[in-house]
Order: C-alpha cells, then structure tokens, then sequence
C-alpha cells in the first residue's frame, strides 16, 4: 500500500520535533553528568520547575490532550497529527528566534542516547503508526530520554569500573611517581593551576586538565597520559556524595594531600555539612603515615578533622589564635595584583604578583608547602611564585568597549563572591558598579541565609545589582542594606540582559559577573564557556 506524500512530510516534520526534544533532554541530562541525584536537585529549584511545568513537558502534554479530545474522530488521523506537529514546529522556529535552543556536547554518550530514541520514533513511524501510541510518546519523551539514561547507566556503570580497574593498574606501574590530590569545597581548580605552575620549574608534571575531577574522569585522564619520565601527578578531586573522594584515592594513592577549605558547596546534594567534611576528609585519611596533610586552619571544619590523622600535618592561615605553621598577613589589592605576607619560623617576606582576588593568596600558600615538601628549596618557590599567571577558572579583567569587566563566570561561592566584590570596590567609586550574578549553586538550607548575606556585601560596593535567577532574587534583595542606595533590577530573560549588557559598552561602567551567564552574554563579553 502505497503512503501518501503528505505522510512523509508530516514523517519528516515529527524526526525533526523529535531531535530537537530528545537533544533538549539529553542536554539536560549531560549538564547533570548523567546523575539523578543532581537532577532531582534541579527539579527543586526555580529553572527546574519552570522545565517541569514549561511547553515540552507539562503544556504540550495538555495541548495533546486537548486537540485530541476535541478533535479525535472530527478529523482523520493524518490531520489530527499534522496540527499537532504544526504547533510543536512553531514552538520550535520560536525557541530557535529566541536562541533558546539547547543541545547537548556530541559525545559518544549524548549521541548514542539521541540515536536510539530518534531512531526508535523513526521505526514506530513506519511500523507501528497508530495514533494513540504515537502522541504518547511525544508527551513522554522527556520520561523516555530519562529511560534510556537509566538503561544505558548498566553499560556505563560496566565500562566505568573496567576503566577504573585498568587506569589503577596503570598508574601502580610507575613507583617513582609522586602524586598530590587536591580536594575542598572552593579553590581546588586555582590551587592545582598554581602548584603546577610552580613544580613544572624544576620537574616534569602532568596535571588533570580543566575541571577534570571525577572518578572516571581521572581514570580517562590517566588510560590516555604518557607518565614516563612523569616525576609529579597533581590530581583534582570532586565529589557530590560520600566516598567519591575514597575511590579516587585508591586510584591515584597520593602521597599529599591538600585541602583547600570547607563550605556549603553542594550541600543540597550532601544533605549535611558533616557530611561534607567527612568526605572532604576522605582525601587526607587515604594518605599514607609518611604522607603530608595541607590544610586551611581558618576553617573551622579543617581543624576538627585533621585532629586524629596519623600523617603529617602542615598548616596555614591568617588567625594567629589557631598557631598556623604558615601565617599569612596583610593582604592587598594592589594595580593589576595582590600583595600579602607570608611567614613561618624560619622566614617572613612580602609577596608582590599579577594575580586578582586576596583569596588567592589561600590558594597560592597551600601549592607553595606542596611544592617544599616534593623538594623544591624556598628560593626556587618563590622564584617560582613571582611568575604565577591566572590559571583556568581565575577572575579575570577585560575591556568591553569603554567598559570593564570582570570575569568571575567560571563558578560562585562566597569566599570567591566576596573576592570578587573586593576587585570591584578597588574600582573608582565616580565609576558605575554593577554586579550581575544569577547567585551561588546546590547550597541546599543555607542558600536563602547565604545569598542574603552576600546582598549586604553586595550593597557595600555596587551600584546596581541585575539578579538574574529567580530562585536568589528574594534573600540577595533582601540582603541588600537600603541606605546604600544599590539599585536593584530583575532581568530573567536573556535577550532583555543581551541588550542590557550591550547598553553599557559605551559606558564607563565596571561590571561583576559573578557565576555563568547565558551563552548570548557571554559571547558577547568574549568570556569563555565551561560546561
């Protein structure tokens, strides 16, 4: 029997709605890494249910409903379909005016995962063309994206624990290589940019790239390096639940271990700040008796936890009351740098660099004992530390016409936040200061308590404050202290921020991004993206 042309048009319109749905969820899905835990997390705030009850999933679901039960025996199948897919082709010309359109990073996975459902669409179209099971499935196939997810996690979780077996092998093989892990709720990425900056001056370094921090993904990092000749691994290490860090150990097996603090980072996730510590402490309590513990005893957290380990222990911080090993005083923001001063029982001395933000100066300290302990003398650290350049996910200052902006996109929390809110007050005050943030991530109960304390710091320095993010908008309001005079603005949509931001390029304004922006805006600024 033959199928009318208008059939395969119609055909080929539902392909096209299909993978650009199943694109949009596996998008999703990828920013999640695959994880139903953070996107269960998602779901709770603002941006998740604006999602959940958005067109894709809850509006186009009645749409069907609705078209169907009134529609359904007035007019032939063909027909009923083709209104239906006629308005999701509208819905979607209309994302792709409003560069709304998400899609996922073409690797194996996301490919696989939007192969097999368009595919499946693709074989139902032809085989099984029935009406009723076809508009079940375009109202499902966010469940049906979340199915393929859950199935292929079997695979997953098989190919995973066989890189794993074979990246531990690997790396066992090569006993003269000393590796430093690198853990803490904030600054880990910065501290690993810095010690290897300084290590590679007198030895041969590999280092994980970028934000690099998983479990698989050290395992990958460590199946595609060369280690020969390697004299120093230094190894990221992320979590979102218990044990996380534990399993990277026993990968890597470090010899020192640094721990950069402790804070509500993915608290959500965690359920607990003691939760948090435990597994932050997973990292120091892997290390060998031989081994050395660095840590920030500012923390409070850091201090309970390094009480009873049976390593060595070498402290730092700038409160005299906690007797830090290494003492840090006097930090300044200085014209294009930071200045502070360092001392310890045998030396004291004033640190000048070309690095932004004073909480640097706690990522530099802890990369600088790592260093002295692989064997570097204290002249050829600070040899080294004189040439420190901002490494990945720095704050950064740029122009944007006769503007100025300054880059904190990379990731948010409130020691960087404040940081950053100390780069922006070093500005003239005859300037327009203007923070822009959509506020800090998965700090769970504590967000609302956070995020008000940051709109006081906020009211301090800015001008004006553009809240980005619904789910922070009340508690940074809140916080913002009234007799400063910071003029508040709400823009949630990304073309009004668009034209927001490019108002101000002719303007003598200096702006804040703190936390990452829609792509639109940050094309605009030329600020790099990090998934």
């Amino acid at each position: 029997m033959s199928v009318p042309y208008f059939a395969y048009i119609i055909g080929g319109l539902w392909i096209v709605t299909a993978i650009f749905d199943y694109a949009y969820f596996t998008y999703f899905a990828q920013l999640k890494e695959y994880r139903f835990d953070r996107f269960r997390d998602f779901l709770t705030t603002q941006a998740g249910k604006e999602e959940l009850f958005g067109y894709r999933i809850l509006w186009r679901a009645l749409l069907v409903i609705v078209l169907y039960t009134l529609l359904h025996g007035t007019l032939s199948n063909m027909l009923l379909v083709s209104c239906i897919i006629g308005i999701d082709i509208i819905a979607k010309i209309y994302c792709i005016w409003r560069k709304s359109i998400r899609r996922p990073v073409p690797t194996p996975k996301a490919l696989l995962i939007v192969g097999m459902l368009v595919g499946m669409e693709g074989m139902m179209l032809f085989f099984l063309p029935y009406i009723n099971i076809l508009l079940l499935v375009l109202v499902f196939r966010w469940f049906l994206t979340a199915g393929v997810v859950l199935i292929l996690s079997i695979p997953s979780f098989l190919a995973k624990k066989m890189y794993i077996m074979i990246a531990t092998k690997k790396i066992a093989r090569y006993k003269k290589l000393r590796v430093i892990g690198i853990t803490g709720s904030y600054g880990k990425s910065s501290t690993k940019e810095f010690l290897s900056q300084i290590l590679e001056t007198r030895y041969a370094i590999k280092k994980t790239p970028k934000n690099t921090n998983t479990e698989i993904g050290i395992a990958k990092h460590i199946l595609k390096t060369d280690f020969a000749g390697v004299d120093v691994y230094v190894v990221e290490m992320g979590a979102y639940r218990m044990k996380e860090i534990k399993k990277i150990c026993d990968i890597v097996h470090p010899q020192i271990g640094i721990l950069t603090a402790i804070a509500p980072q993915h608290l959500s996730l965690f359920g607990s700040m003691e939760n948090i510590a435990a597994t932050k402490k997973e990292l120091l309590t892997s290390l060998p008796k031989n081994g050395w513990a660095i840590t920030n005893i500012d923390n409070a957290y850091c201090r309970e936890i390094i009480s009873n380990l049976s390593c060595h222990i070498r402290t730092f911080g700038s409160d005299e009351e906690y007797k830090p090993d290494i003492l840090i005083r006097d930090i300044e923001n200085i014209e294009n740098g930071i200045t502070y001063r360092v001392s310890d029982d045998t030396m004291d001395h004033i640190v000048r660099l070309n690095i932004l933000g004073k909480h640097n100066v706690f990522n530099i300290v802890p990369a600088a004992i790592a260093a002295h302990r692989i064997g570097m003398s204290d002249e050829d650290i600070d040899m080294a530390i004189e040439k420190l350049t901002p490494g990945h996910g720095s704050i950064t200052i740029s122009p944007y016409g006769t503007a100025t902006i300054i880059n904190d996109s990379y990731n948010s929390n409130p020691e960087g936040f404040k940081a950053a809110l100390d780069i922006l007050n070093s500005f003239s005050s005859s300037r327009k200061r203007i923070v822009i943030t959509r506020g800090m991530r998965e700090l769970g109960d504590l967000s609302d308590e956070l995020h008000e304390q940051i709109g006081g710091e906020i009211s301090f320095v800015a001008d004006e404050l553009i809240i980005t993010e619904k789910d922070v908008a009340a508690s940074l309001a809140k916080g913002v202290v009234s007799k400063y005079n910071t003029h508040i603005q709400h823009i949630y949509d990304p073309h009004e921020l668009l034209k927001y931001v490019q108002g101000l390029k002719h303007t003598d304004a200096v702006v804040l991004i703190e936390n990452r922006l829609h792509i639109m805006i940050a094309k605009e600024l030329d600020i790099a993206l990090t998934a």
